[in-house]
């Protein structure tokens, strides 16, 4: 409803692929593997995601010019394949990733992370300078380990179901997701 508070507050926005429940489903076996050594909070399945791009607080009428313009944005995909784990040192973040190690990369999903920064920049944000390092996050706050010391789950093939444009709301207990717009989906051969 126009006017709500809801609306007029700055929320926490990124752009991400979402897998189906099923796939999400798999992805928490890898959860599971990695918090057997590492511990640390293992992410919700209804939580699991790709970022392609965060944009962090952001003002009422920024996220409402992007839900109005992004459904229109094409989000060209392919299956995903999660053959490793890493991690984030510093965030604690535990993650299963694309390729056999970052020199491997997708160039569907570089190629789709390209197009949604240039148009983002094209409506006045600032593209990180940050490489992109596609993953899905598996554990928060997890302690120090060895992650060669996991037994790799199988090469994990997931087809995203959904771009999406979403709100984070921390909680003592995880974020909390809201979508916001959904990018149309069109599947690459």
């Amino acid at each position: 409803m126009p006017g709500d508070a809801s609306t007029l507050r700055p929320r926490r926005i990124f752009f991400a692929l979402w897998p189906s429940a099923f796939d999400a489903a798999r992805i928490m076996d890898w959860a599971h593997e990695a918090h057997r050594l590492c511990g640390g909070r293992v992410m919700r399945q209804d939580t699991l995601h790709l970022t392609l791009a965060f944009l962090g607080d952001t003002p009422a009428e920024k996220v409402q010019e992007l839900q109005s313009t992004a459904p229109s944005w094409p989000a060209p995909v392919k299956p995903l394949t999660l053959e490793r784990f890493g991690c984030f040192r510093g965030p604690r973040v535990v993650w299963a990733g694309p390729g056999a190690d970052d020199t491997r990369r997708l160039s569907w999903l570089d190629a789709l992370h390209d197009d949604l920064w240039r148009r983002l920049e094209a409506l006045g944000w600032r593209r990180p300078q940050e490489t992109f390092r596609p993953h899905v996050s598996l554990l928060r706050k997890a302690a120090p380990c060895d992650l060669s010391e996991l037994r790799l789950p199988p090469a994990l093939t997931w087809m995203p179901e959904q771009c999406v444009l979403v709100a984070s709301t921390p909680s003592d207990s995880g974020s909390y997701y809201e979508v916001l717009a959904r990018m149309t989906l069109r599947t690459l051969e």
